[in-house]
């Protein structure tokens, strides 16, 4: 117990290129987010600017395409070291579940008028729950966490995240109270180190509270974007997962003593 306390509230400073990066890939995040909500809008080209820079630039691209090519490309990491790993798997869902249901029972319930109108923003959740579990948990709080301790880290990612928010173009006090969800997510995702404990139902209720709460009004087409959208971020991760394998594989074959170092480890 006291060498997990000690371990939450240890302070450090070891920035590396890891770091650089993560605060490269941010201001991209957010410059692309920015771009299509205020810049462009959703209300230009039938909305299909907005959802390139949205979804595809900003989520797929910067989000997700990012974080891996540096992690597993440039530097071999595990995706584990982005919170895609199925450890704890079994009570990552069970804990998210069981989060979802707390978050219900508290009168959060979702408010649209139509099967028409929710499955289009169930889409969206899925689509940007994915990419915010994988890039504000699994790549900048992992990061921040490397170079600056876990309590740092959680408050600095926090922080991160509600500018984030900018980009939607909220005001202030909505960047206040996002803070505050920012640490929860937080905290939550520490619990297994698994964006399984977020993702698929935690955090995506969440978001698609909020947003029926806004009232956005996204036609059914829309859906399908966001799952194609969805699609191509799990075929980036397998595909770095198999990228990774082969490496390892040429690891092997190639350094012999590579087994003995495995097996130490």
């Amino acid at each position: 117990m006291a060498g997990t306390l000690r371990g939450i509230f240890t302070v450090r400073w070891k920035p590396t290129k890891d770091l650089a990066v993560m605060a490269l890939s941010i201001i991209l995040v957010v410059g692309a987010l920015y771009t299509a909500t205020v810049v462009v809008t959703p209300d230009v080209g039938g909305g299909m600017p907005y959802f390139f820079l949205y979804a595809g630039l900003m989520a797929v691209v910067l989000g997700v395409g990012l974080p891996l090519f540096w992690m597993v490309i440039v530097r071999k990491r595990p995706l584990a070291d982005l919170g895609l790993t199925f450890k704890n798997l079994r009570r990552s869902l069970a804990l998210q579940t069981l989060l979802a249901i707390l978050l219900y029972i508290t009168g959060l319930k979702i408010q649209a008028e139509s099967f028409e109108t929710v499955i289009p923003l169930v889409a969206l959740a899925l689509c940007i729950g994915f990419f915010e579990a994988v890039f504000w948990r699994g790549w900048v709080l992992n990061r921040l966490e490397e170079a600056f301790g876990i309590l740092p880290g959680i408050v600095a990612g926090s922080v991160l995240y509600s500018i984030y928010h900018v980009g939607y173009g909220m005001a202030l006090d909505e960047m206040v109270f996002l803070f505050f969800i920012g640490i929860m997510f937080a905290v939550v995702f520490k619990l297994t180190g698994s964006i399984f404990i977020l993702w698929p139902v935690f955090q995506p209720m969440g978001q698609l509270i909020t947003l029926s709460k806004e009232g956005l009004d996204l036609p059914l087409i829309a859906s399908v974007g966001f799952i194609e959208a969805l699609a191509v971020m799990v075929a980036l991760v397998w595909l770095a997962q198999k990228y990774l394998r082969r490496y390892q594989q040429k690891s092997l074959t190639g350094n012999p003593s590579f087994y003995l170092k495995e097996a130490v480890l």
